[in-house]
């Protein structure tokens, strides 16, 4: 008696089925090829200056990539997470708790997402260029707040909270031996957010929500679910999560600069597209956008080490996204 066998399925379905996969190549084929080129790449210092900027940067590309997965766009994150950070040190500053002051700074920029978010919905004009416009005010508005210049945290004793947030893992780089090794507790924070959201995302009703309306609005509205309060609410994580990473890049530097965050948003959207995330929407993982921030981030640092001029980095990066893109449009 003869057995019928399953058919087996095609690279090209389990690639689609599982975009992380083509990420995961991706990072480690740059691996090797730094490892190999770049002297110091494989040192307990280079590795943690990778992991600790992906974690913060990291921190805002999640809350970019759900948005993205609703089929919308913030332009607008780097003006956020400026804000966020001046807003924690004017408050710090004025003398209230580290505590206090953090939570009015996540209110504030959860507060910018909420009207970003209120906007889109409101008038139908694509965030793209919502948000575009969005970009330049919150800018505007942490040059106003922080008068044009630093804001810096003023009193000598450092804040527990400070070390909680983004202080440095101090068994861990000693376990290093390198003197320059630098493993921060950002890290921690941003491994718990990517858990969180991950289950949020694949294991929630909220989450199903996200994909539907992403993929495809009309018949995620005929079937129930709130299409424009879930748009508002992503919109609000977004400028949160992007504030998040405000207040947690000010407890390392203690210093807060009207550039800061400026050109941000374009590498969080860039680590979502290398990571799986569709421009169009309703595809897209969490932990495929941590691998496109750590490929970015292992980028620019393997380039550095290298010696190549930054423009050199921004190329790349840009080619890497062309590929990314591609890739995803045909699977």
């Amino acid at each position: 008696m003869r057995t019928q066998t399953l058919p087996v399925r095609s690279l090209r379905y389990v690639l689609s089925e599982y975009s992380e996969v083509v990420t995961l190549i991706t990072f480690a084929l740059i691996f090797v090829i730094f490892s190999v080129t770049a002297n110091n790449f494989l040192t307990a210092s280079a590795l943690f200056n990778i992991v600790t900027f992906a974690s913060v940067y990291g921190i805002m590309a999640i809350g970019v990539a759900i948005l993205m997965i609703t089929g919308e766009f913030d332009l607008s994150v780097g003006s956020v997470l400026a804000v966020g950070s001046y807003v924690f040190a004017i408050v710090i500053n004025a003398g209230y708790s580290a505590w206090i002051a953090m939570v009015v700074a996540l209110v504030v920029s959860a507060l910018l997402g909420l009207i970003n978010g209120w906007i889109v919905v409101a008038t139908k004009t694509p965030s793209f260029i919502v948000t575009l416009g969005t970009l330049l005010a919150y800018r505007g508005i942490a040059r106003f707040i922080g008068g044009g210049d630093f804001a810096y945290y003023k009193e000598s004793q450092v804040p527990a909270l400070f070390k909680i947030l983004n202080g440095p893992v101090t068994w861990l780089n000693q376990l290093a031996a390198d003197p320059s090794a630098n493993m921060r507790y950002s890290v921690v924070w941003c491994i718990g957010l990517v858990i969180l959201t991950t289950i949020l995302m694949t294991r929630t009703r909220l989450g199903n929500w996200i994909y539907a309306v992403g993929g495809n609005p009309g018949a995620a509205l005929a079937q129930g679910v709130p299409v424009n309060r879930v748009k508002i609410l992503c919109f609000a994580l977004s400028s949160l999560l992007a504030g998040l990473a405000g207040v947690i890049q000010f407890a390392e530097l203690k210093s807060v600069d009207p550039l800061r965050g400026f050109g941000l948003e374009l590498i969080a959207v860039s680590a979502c597209v290398i990571g799986g995330v569709l421009l169009s929407g309703g595809v897209g993982t969490i932990t495929g956008t941590m691998l496109g921030m750590l490929i970015l981030t292992m980028l620019q640092q393997g380039l550095i080490l290298l010696q190549v001029p930054l423009e050199m980095f921004q190329a790349t990066a840009g080619l890497i996204i062309i590929i990314a893109v591609v890739i995803n449009s045909k699977l």
